[in-house]
């Protein structure tokens, strides 16, 4: 159903389209247009027929009066006043009147209906009683009850009509608190006074009164006070609602309510409360009347305001239906003139029909190119002619295109078999590098090796130079005790010398004491003896002082070469010692070289390592160049037949 519809719209016209949503958006519109228009009709009629209303409610009110008056006559006349006879005639004709005019008020406004059968009703019941009175066939308190049982029907058939013409439920705060001060509060009030007028009136008349009629008056006060405060309430919010009514109705208002007061009063001290009545019945029935027709004068100025307000409303009411039904028709009008604009702006930019576009839309996208697409005059900027541009460059490109796609595939080809010899190249270079690594390894394990044993040389060559140094000193220490032995030798020589100089002198001290002893003769020949073994000693010690001194001079001669071939051994190990440290810096030069050495070759064959892997990298990049190269031949190859499905035109 739904796929139906839409193929049925999609062969309408874009007029006709606007034309179907138009109907829609009417009928859309029409349905709550519709229901407003009938609230604001029935919320106009409600105001007219309120407007109406005023009318028959001020025709009862001024029956309510007359009748009102015509009891307080009527008490007076029956209570003994015969001078008020005239006045009581005089208001039964008023009264007449009256009620016909209301009935026939109420049966043009209303129609038949609860209030114009309630008011028939009370013009036959006030027929009947003026009758009774005129006749004196009623007694005064019968005639105040007939008149006042007349009054309630009336203040009834004023409620009937109330909700006749819609204005018990009046919707603005205004006109209904108007309505509760004059047509709710008011006529009771004027009731109250009016019983309260007849009572005392007939009292004064009479000039007594029983406990019961002062009781009876009383309540009719407090009643009447009762019903002012109500009024006086409900006119404050409506003057509060709306100052000008409080302006026009305020004044006779206030003066309504002083006279209302003084009445109450006047009934209060005079009858209530007063032990003898001698108050004038007719000062006492004038005050009350004045106080009445003051009341009937305020509802006869707001009957008037309420009538004016209620007419005001129901105009407002009339102009905002026209005006909003204007409203809703100008927008209308301009819907559909927007609409019309719209369709042939959307018609204007498309360039033709919708159908029309989906045509060519649809033959261009299954690659039909051949066809020439008519663009309307005054469409050169629509999308039939973007579309027909579109089509032109697409011709362009389909074109170059295809010649363009059997290079590329031959070129892919080419790339692709450039591609595998690279990648052969590429993988025998990724194997000679990975000998070259290798090579490098072992050569950085070979120099690392010479590295440690340089090492452990240079550490044994340390180790040489500290012993040789120790060597050396041991060798000058040699050499100090050598020359300190060659010292003491010379000293020894020195005490052999000494000795060997005693021992000459020892010999001649012998000599010459043989020479004494021989001179002596026998007496000399012991000490001669002596001096011979004296001599002998002498000379045995200087023999023996000679030889150790040769031996001590030979000794000092070879500690000297000793001590000279020891200097000779402490330079040379100095020398040994000094050869040791060159060859110890030497090997430790050896050492950090071949350390050094030992880090480059192993930066080297980090390098070649780095160089390895970026060549088997190359060689994968290769690998993928000549897998990329194969699928470009195939992508080439995809997209000549691809370019094949176009239809072009002949010779392109």
């Amino acid at each position: 159903m739904k796929d139906a519809a839409m193929a049925y719209m999609d062969k309408l016209r874009i007029g006709t389209r606007f034309a179907l949503l138009g109907v829609l958006a009417v009928l859309l519109v029409a349905v709550p247009t519709y229901f407003y228009v009938d609230q604001a009709v029935r919320i106009t009629a409600v105001a007219h027929r309120e407007a109406q209303g005023t009318a028959p409610v001020q025709s009862v009110l001024a029956v309510v009066r007359l009748t009102q008056q015509h009891r307080g006559l009527s008490a007076l006349v029956l209570g003994g006043d015969t001078s008020a006879g005239g006045q009581r005639s005089t208001k039964q004709a008023e009264a007449d009147a009256a009620y016909g005019a209301m009935v026939d008020e109420v049966a043009a406004r209303a129609g038949e209906g609860p209030p114009l059968a309630a008011v028939r009703q009370a013009a036959a019941e006030w027929k009947r009683v003026a009758a009774d009175v005129a006749a004196g066939r009623l007694t005064r308190s019968q005639s105040f009850a007939a008149h006042t049982a007349l009054v309630r029907q009336l203040l009834t058939s004023l409620d009937l009509l109330a909700d006749e013409f819609s204005l018990s439920l009046d919707p603005d705060l205004d006109s209904y608190q108007l309505i509760q001060a004059v047509m709710v509060a008011l006529p009771p009030l004027t009731e109250d006074l009016a019983r309260a007028r007849g009572l005392g009136s007939g009292m004064l008349a009479a000039a007594q009164a029983t406990p019961d009629d002062r009781l009876a008056l009383a309540l009719q006060v407090r009643s009447a006070q009762d019903r002012l405060a109500l009024m006086v309430a409900a006119f404050e919010k409506a003057a509060r609602a709306n100052p000008e009514l409080g302006s026009r109705v305020g004044s006779p208002m206030r003066q309504a309510i002083e006279l209302a007061t003084q009445a109450t009063a006047l009934a209060d001290a005079q009858i209530i409360r007063s032990a003898v009545l001698g108050y004038d019945g007719k000062a006492y029935f004038s005050l009350f009347t004045r106080a009445i027709d003051a009341q009937f004068q305020v509802n006869a100025i707001a009957m008037q305001t309420l009538d004016q307000l209620l007419a005001s409303r129901a105009r407002g009411h009339l102009r905002h239906l026209v005006g909003t039904l204007v409203l809703m028709a100008g927008l209308a009008a301009a819907g559909a003139l927007l609409a019309v604009a719209a369709a042939r702006s959307i018609t204007r930019q498309l360039g033709g029909e919708p159908a029309e576009v989906v045509a060519i839309a649809r033959a261009v996208s299954q690659g039909d190119l051949s066809s020439d697409i008519a663009v309307r005059p005054g469409s050169e900027s629509s999308i039939v002619a973007a579309m027909a541009a579109m089509q032109e460059s697409l011709l362009q490109v389909v074109s170059a295109v295809r010649r363009s796609s059997d290079n590329i595939a031959t070129g892919s080809s080419q790339i692709a078999s450039g591609n595998a010899d690279l990648s052969q190249r590429t993988e025998l270079q990724a194997s000679n590098l990975q000998q070259t690594a290798a090579s490098m390894d072992q050569l950085a394990d070979t120099v690392r090796n010479n590295s440690n044993a340089a090492h452990e040389a240079n550490q044994l060559a340390t180790a040489a130079s500290e012993v040789a140094a120790r060597g050396g000193e041991v060798v000058g220490q040699v050499v100090a005790t050598i020359a300190e032995i060659t010292e003491a030798s010379r000293k020894i020589a020195d005490i052999i010398g000494v000795i060997d100089g005693i021992a000459f002198q020892t010999n001649i001290l012998a000599l010459n004491a043989a020479v004494e002893a021989a001179r002596a003769g026998e007496q000399g020949r012991g000490f001669a003896v002596v001096a011979s073994e004296v001599r002998s000693l002498a000379q045995r010690s200087a023999n023996a002082a000679k030889e150790i001194k040769s031996l001590i001079t030979d000794s000092v001669e070879k500690v000297e070469t000793g001590s000279r071939q020891a200097g000779d051994a402490g330079r040379t190990m100095d020398e040994v010692v000094a050869q040791v440290q060159r060859v110890s810096q030497l090997m430790a030069g050896i050492s950090s070289a071949t350390q050094q050495q030992s880090g480059d070759i192993g930066s080297v064959s980090s390098a070649v390592g780095q160089l390895d892997q970026v060549t088997q990298q190359n060689s994968a990049l290769v690998e993928q160049a000549a897998a990329a190269a194969a699928s470009l031949k195939q992508q080439a190859e995809q997209l000549v037949e691809a370019v094949r499905a176009f239809r072009l035109r002949p010779g392109m």
